[in-house]
């Protein structure tokens, strides 16, 4: 593989589709880039993208998966940015808490907030040697601030990751001031989540109709342009350590 020097390293968890794919085209569309892509996809290496596969419901696989990127050192002198997006998420279970699935509420946490602290512990340590400003980018929701019918689970994973965004701020803002981290929530985007929500009961889900009507009223935001917005905010320099961002109040 003929790697040339890199100046924007970017890890972006669940890249098979939706915003996770969006986000990979859009760093891969930045001058200098390599992206590491962590997904559920077969793994291969070519000149400017990776791919890992990975379960992240399993997380003791996470530490050895950062040990399989295939960046050589040499090339990392001109890096300006190393950045980890944990885009990867689940919705499930949708369902008032007392008809939700033990493996389900278990799996939900698992990927939702767990995973993101523990691939944030490895980033720090992978990308710790590096030139440049270091940066972890948690995608959020607004289910993490308002409660919504049949998703306990959810909510509150993300809930977790907004105070946890919080707190590594703070902890990064002592220990090593060139790392920073951030939440962003993306808004309602045309994926495959939002299907999924269409596709519930209103005794699951007690809003399904509200999002029947934006994507019906065509008010759902296209994936491409949510990620091409989030790179551009972020190479920008828009957002700031233990910050959290709802894009369709940036320009998103």
């Amino acid at each position: 593989m003929n790697q040339p020097s890199i100046e924007h390293l970017f890890v972006i968890t669940g890249t098979t589709r939706g915003i996770g794919q969006a986000l990979a085209a859009s760093a891969l569309a930045l001058a200098n880039s390599f992206v590491v892509s962590l997904s559920r996809a077969a793994p291969f290496l070519r000149e400017t993208h990776q791919n890992i596969r990975i379960d992240l419901n399993d997380t003791q696989r996470i530490g050895p998966a950062f040990k399989r990127i295939r960046i050589k050192r040499r090339h990392t002198s001109r890096l300006t940015h190393t950045v980890l997006i944990n885009n990867a998420g689940v919705l499930d279970p949708i369902a008032p808490i007392g008809d939700c699935d033990d493996t389900l509420i278990a799996r939900n946490i698992q990927v939702n907030l767990t995973a993101p602290l523990v691939l944030t512990r490895h980033f720090f340590h992978f990308s710790r040697p590096f030139p440049g400003c270091k940066w972890v980018v948690n995608i959020t929701s607004g289910a993490s601030r308002a409660p919504y019918y049949g998703w306990s689970a959810y909510g509150a994973a993300k809930a977790g990751l907004d105070m946890a965004t919080q707190a590594m701020a703070m902890e990064f803002s002592r220990i090593d001031p060139t790392f920073a981290v951030c939440a962003v929530a993306p808004g309602t985007v045309d994926t495959a989540m939002q299907e999924k929500i269409r596709s519930c009961t209103a005794n699951q889900f007690m809003r399904v109709d509200k999002f029947l009507k934006l994507k019906n009223s065509g008010e759902l935001h296209p994936p491409e342009r949510v990620a091409a917005t989030l790179i551009r905010l972020l190479m920008d320099g828009r957002f700031k350590n233990g910050g959290r961002y709802d894009l369709r109040e940036m320009g998103g």
